[in-house]
C-alpha cells in the first residue's frame, strides 16, 4: 500500500485527524493560519454547532503515514490517520 507521510492535528471533541495541508475539508471543516508571521493555526472542525475551535502550531502538529484516499480526502478517523515515530507514539497513549 502506498502511504503519503504528512503532519495532522485533531479536533479536541470528534477526534477527526486533519492532515495540514490539505485545508479547507469536504466535510466544511477549516484550518486557518492566525497570521503571516506566526506557525499558530486554527482549526475550525464542524462536528458540533458552533463549530470546534482548536490552536494548533507546526512544533504540536504529529507525522502521519496516510493512505492514497484518506490523503486526497485530507481528513480521517484514528484508524486511518497513523501517527509516525517516537513522538508521535508516546502522545498517542
Amino acid at each position: 500500500m502506498l502511504l503519503f507521510l504528512r503532519h495532522y492535528v485533531e479536533c479536541p471533541k470528534c477526534l477527526t485527524r486533519y492532515l495540514m495541508a490539505a485545508s479547507p475539508y469536504g466535510n466544511g471543516s477549516l484550518l486557518l493560519r492566525t497570521s503571516t508571521e506566526s506557525d499558530e493555526f486554527l482549526l475550525y472542525c464542524t462536528c458540533m454547532q458552533p463549530p470546534v475551535l482548536s490552536r494548533w502550531t507546526w512544533a504540536t502538529a504529529i507525522s502521519c503515514a496516510v493512505s492514497k484516499s484518506v490523503y486526497m480526502r485530507g481528513f480521517g478517523t484514528r484508524k486511518e490517520v497513523v501517527p509516525a515515530g517516537k513522538r508521535a507514539r508516546r502522545r498517542e497513549r
